[in-house]
């Protein structure tokens, strides 16, 4: 029987070794967009009096240790043995982390909405090369984002699957439901109702599109938080069709009880009728889907409305043309934004809070929704069909997470990878990609 190492010796003498030598595949798609570059001339970054580092350097070490999966500010004392991320970043040596957080202490309302404006001009160019030029569907919802110290603006507020209250923030974020791109946020208190100041979000996030798409083909899909009249009054004013879960209130439980429904599926039923919510000024149209009870389980009975033999899943509050099925169907593809939050907030880091500033923490957040997009762009323009459906954790594990040793040899750089790397041709499918993406200027 073969016996393993038994006697070994540690020299602490190798150079640009790291653990991320896939990330070159992400370095290489910002590379060929000019992303550094664009930065240091479109961004009015705030003052930094340390000059060792550019302020656009300091912003891509976020970015890139946002999408690596380090984690924590703190955590990325780990890259500063790296051998191969200061190189490829074009600096000496990784910044510490009181260097990176200092430099999100820098940013103020006035630096950040800046750093948004720059944001939404590139989305614009990553809407039309990903081919959202003729309609649109925007998704938004808010989360609950726990602190564990006592940063600014946090405030006690229901955190769900809590027992007790602790200090939060309840961020609205919002994306694009066809390609998933972000639109944008707002770090609001963790005591902030979903639909306050909603309003005037979606607002901006209508504009946000690009001028090919009209109102008549934009629509925005929204859960019960956002059920109040200043919003679909708001909405209705731009022309947008709307799609939003409504408050189960006992008149509104009565109109879905005695609606005529019809099946649509098998088990499934649907219904649409008249009904003017209180204050509302005048009757809106109603979606109701219902199930019969003897097929639906216990558990999901529960957390339902029943009445007699059927339990009633949700009724629904729309303009859209659509049959009521129709209408259901639409509302169930929105899931997909409840997964993106998900990863937004655990892969991405918006969940880890670096700062007690109010403004370094949106900073930080602005730059995960960064790092989300390139990633979302990357997986679109990049990777081949049957990959493009890789999350980020997938793109880590398979990809990103490789060791490898850089080493400069007869003045060319080479990247030394794993002899048994199962996924070479993919690799270098991947990369000859990223060769070929446009510049944005």
């Amino acid at each position: 029987m073969p016996r393993g190492l038994r006697k070994f010796k540690f020299s602490f003498v190798a150079e640009g070794l790291t653990r991320y030598g896939g990330l070159l595949l992400f370095h290489q798609f910002c590379k060929s967009l000019g992303l550094r570059r664009y930065l240091q001339s479109h961004v009015d970054w705030p003052g930094y009096a340390y000059r060792s580092f550019h302020p656009a350097d300091l912003f891509l070490a976020h970015l890139y240790a946002i999408v690596a999966g380090v984690g924590r500010v703190e955590d990325t004392r780990a890259l500063l043995a790296n051998g191969i991320l200061p190189s490829i970043l074009g600096i000496e040596r990784f910044p510490h982390r009181d260097t990176l957080r200092s430099f999100l202490q820098r940013f103020d309302r006035e630096r950040l909405n800046q750093l948004k404006t720059i944001h939404d001009q590139i989305r614009k160019i990553f809407m039309g090369r990903l081919g959202l030029v003729y309609s649109a569907t925007i998704d938004a919802d808010t989360t609950a984002i726990v602190s564990y110290g006592r940063p600014e603006e946090a405030a006690f507020g229901y955190i769900p699957k809590r027992r007790h209250h602790q200090l939060s923030y309840a961020p609205i974020i919002s994306c694009e439901g066809c390609i998933g791109l972000s639109l944008g946020f707002d770090l609001r208190p963790g005591n902030v109702h979903s639909s306050t100041d909603a309003a005037a979000f979606l607002l901006a996030q209508i504009r946000k599109l690009p001028s090919t798409i009209a109102s008549s083909r934009t629509r925005v899909r929204l859960d019960g938080g956002f059920y109040s009249k200043e919003i679909v009054t708001a909405i209705e004013g731009q022309s947008v069709g709307f799609v939003i879960v409504a408050r189960m209130t006992p008149p509104l439980k009565a109109c879905m009880c005695n609606a005529p429904y019809h099946e649509f599926a098998k088990g499934w039923e649907a219904a649409e009728f008249k009904y003017e919510p209180h204050f509302w000024g005048r009757e809106y149209r109603f979606v109701a889907v219902r199930r019969p009870v003897a097929i639906e389980p216990e558990e999901v009975q529960r957390h339902l409305f029943t009445h007699k033999k059927y339990t009633y899943h949700r009724a629904l509050v729309t303009d859209l043309p659509l049959h009521p099925e129709g209408v259901y169907r639409f509302y169930c593809d929105r899931a997909f934004q409840e997964l993106l939050i998900r990863e937004i907030k655990t892969a991405f880091q918006v969940a880890r809070i670096p700062t007690r500033s109010y403004w370094a923490n949106a900073a930080y957040m602005e730059m995960a929704l960064w790092a989300y997009d390139l990633v979302r762009v990357f997986q679109r323009l990049c990777l081949p069909e049957e990959c493009r459906h890789w999350n980020v954790a997938t793109l880590r594990r398979e990809l990103w997470w490789l060791p490898a040793e850089w080493v400069c040899h007869g003045h060319r750089n080479l990247i030394r990878l794993p002899a048994r790397y199962p996924r070479k041709d993919l690799f270098e499918k991947i990369q000859s990609s990223a060769q070929r993406v446009k510049p944005l200027i």
